[in-house]
């Protein structure tokens, strides 16, 4: 889809604490979480940045 913005998950370990807390907020479902990282699908998500507000440790950017 053009005029979308990037997506950047940070899920090294070195903010990501896994907690799920973007996975249970989504909307549309396009987040996922298993026990080494954070995917997302990116033809589902519409950057509604819903995700990036309920992460508490900031490990989502949408840029």
């Amino acid at each position: 889809m053009p005029g979308k913005k990037g997506l950047h998950i940070e899920s090294s370990g070195q903010l990501c604490i896994y907690c799920g807390a973007c996975v249970g907020v989504c909307p549309l479902n396009c987040v996922y979480l298993d026990e080494t990282r954070i995917t997302f699908d990116e033809k589902i998500c519409t950057r509604c940045e819903v995700c990036v507000k309920a992460c508490p440790v900031g490990a989502i950017e949408i840029g």
